[in-house]
């Protein structure tokens, strides 16, 4: 079960970044029904997903003594695939190129968090 204080991190460090380009593709997409804004949509989602994975696994190796640490890395490529399946399932409503740009948003903001934290 999820903590609360884990989903205001998870919050703070991820979601409020991640919001405001799903919101808008899912917008976009409501006016327009462009491929872009939903494969944009689809891929900023998929992106919360892979975060909100990567800062448990994160913060549960914190919290362990486990000499092994898991990252989540399965699950994230697992998330990965799922989302490109949905588009070779649906390649006329999400573009892959718009997918590929909202699921790099989750390793840009991996890579700033880590910056952040080595800046401190």
């Amino acid at each position: 079960m999820l903590k609360v204080s884990f989903l205001r991190r998870f919050f703070h460090h991820f979601l409020k970044f991640l919001l405001i380009p799903l919101i808008l593709s899912i917008l976009i997409f409501a006016v327009t029904q462009s491929s872009i804004a939903a494969g944009a949509a689809l891929g900023t989602f998929a992106s919360i997903l892979m975060n909100l994975n990567w800062l448990y696994h994160l913060e549960k190796s914190y919290d362990s003594d486990v000499e092994r640490v898991k990252t989540g890395t399965l699950t994230r490529f697992l998330i990965v695939i799922m989302t490109c399946l949905i588009w070779v399932r649906f390649p006329e409503v999400f573009n892959i190129f718009a997918i590929a740009a909202g699921l790099a948003l989750s390793y840009i903001l991996i890579i700033v968090r880590g910056i952040k934290e080595l800046t401190k």
